[in-house]
């Protein structure tokens, strides 16, 4: 049992309650907000050391075990995952420091970040479906508090149509939640994994898998579910902006690749065909819209969209 699993989650958690009960003190809240992300830096460029000669790591919260208690699991993706989110985190809230208003600051621009930092750290870690949703919801609710922060017009309404399709995409996300655990008894993604090769039922198994597929092709922005991006990322600051298109959609790209890959192996014949189709849509797609911008934050808003279809498609032609 590996308790320290969960220094990557533990770190920003206390880091963010700290920081609310210090934001009024800028210098304070920079320190503290500087110091949970190297931890969780250092900490997940160990994981990558150490993980290729231990294998897959596992913890298990308060003693109970699986599938009743809540799982981390930390194997070389996850662990890749952690220490990319701290390394792209790291400049963006050093620049921060320069470009994001003295008002934002004290109306807690840092205890947000780092509970953005923890919604991405556990959703990179966690080793059931349940606690993946949560990690998204604490993601939907920090996201959200960044995008409208400062309150002008443009980001409230890109906060709404925001938090409007991604609360499409948490819904979808919790009702395969529920037909899983129907299904298989079990919302542990290993346990699943196990269940599904003996359980039968195929035609429940597709529609299980599309249900993922949208649920995860709207968080990581994939055609036809991509408006709500280019409507919200380029509202907030820059440094803002930044972490959202290195993080937040590779989240859902990443539980895709997840999911698909342990879950549902077999449902990736039947779906692979048209994840390269919507992957090469979006990459199109991304690059039409940018041409017909002329903001250059909206430009980038689609090229992120465009770059998105690049990774799906790789969970595509895993199929072929």
């Amino acid at each position: 049992m590996v308790f320290h699993l969960f220094v990557p989650i533990v770190s920003p958690l206390i880091g963010a309650a700290l920081a609310v009960l210090l934001h009024r003190q800028r210098l304070v809240a920079r320190t503290i907000t500087i110091t949970s992300i190297l931890i969780n830096l250092g900490y997940g460029l160990w994981l990558m050391s150490v993980v290729p000669t231990r294998g897959p790591l596992v913890a298990q919260a308060s003693g109970w075990l699986a599938p009743f208690g809540i799982s981390l699991v930390v194997d070389g993706m996850s662990a890749l995952m952690v220490m990319l989110a701290a390394l792209l985190m790291l400049p963006t809230v050093i620049y921060s420091f320069y470009s994001v208003d003295n008002e934002r600051e004290r109306h807690f621009y840092y205890p947000l970040l780092l509970l953005l930092l923890l919604g991405v750290s556990g959703a990179f870690l966690t080793g059931d479906l349940f606690n993946l949703y949560v990690w998204f919801e604490v993601l939907l609710v920090a996201s959200f508090g960044l995008i409208t922060l400062g309150g002008s017009r443009d980001q409230l309404e890109g906060g709404l149509k925001y938090v409007v399709l991604n609360l499409l995409g948490s819904t979808s996300f919790l009702f395969g939640c529920g037909l899983t655990y129907g299904f298989a008894g079990t919302l542990n993604m290993a346990h699943i994994a196990e269940r599904m090769a003996t359980l039968g039922n195929p035609g429940l198994q597709t529609v299980l898998a599309g249900i993922f597929l949208f649920a995860f092709g709207s968080k990581a922005a994939i055609v036809p579910l991509f408006f709500w991006l280019p409507s919200s990322y380029h509202t907030p600051p820059v440094a803002v902006t930044a972490i959202f298109s290195g993080l937040m959609t590779k989240v859902g790209v990443y539980s895709l690749y997840r999911v698909f890959g342990l879950l549902f192996q077999n449902e990736l014949a039947i779906y692979g065909p048209w994840i390269i189709l919507l992957a090469g849509l979006t990459m199109v797609i991304g690059v039409l819209g940018a041409v017909a911008q002329m903001n250059v934050r909206r430009i980038l808003s689609f090229h992120i969209i465009s770059q998105i279809g690049y990774s799906v498609m790789g969970l595509g032609l895993a199929s072929a």
